[in-house]
């Protein structure tokens, strides 16, 4: 069984709002060994902006974070990734997860994007890494 499962994609202007499920068994926040096989995949990623209470990036709780948060992240990593070299410089992507039901495991993220199909086959592909990065 995969810890994550995508339940819903909304996708409205500018925005895709996902709901998200992680399965019973699944860790519910990441931790040091996670973090080191996500950013071995994606070394950006800890230096992603992030509001967050214990520095300006993503790097400050990338160890000790929610695993929707961490999916948040690596969605707007693949959106960057995929940008077209012509791309303006200043396009910038943001997000926001939040908890609906942290005991059973449900969040909703929030990701904007310029083109919708990118964002979405960012969800798909970071839903797959995570459900192999995760060690249950």
């Amino acid at each position: 069984m995969d810890a994550l499962a995508i339940e819903r994609l909304v996708v409205g202007e500018g925005r895709i709002g996902c709901d998200v499920a992680l399965a019973p068994h699944a860790p519910r926040t990441t931790d040091p060994a996670l973090a080191a096989r996500v950013g071995a995949a994606f070394p950006n990623l800890p230096r992603h902006a992030c509001v967050n209470g214990a520095g300006d990036t993503f790097g400050a709780v990338m160890g000790a974070t929610s695993l929707p948060h961490l999916l948040e992240h690596l969605v707007i990593d693949l959106q960057t990734q995929a940008a077209p070299p012509d791309a303006p410089p200043d396009t910038a992507y943001v997000g926001v997860t939040r908890w609906t039901d942290e005991n059973a495991g449900r969040a909703h993220i929030e990701v904007s994007f310029t083109d919708d199909l990118v964002a979405l086959r960012a969800f798909r592909d970071a839903v797959r890494f995570l459900n192999v990065a995760v060690v249950l």
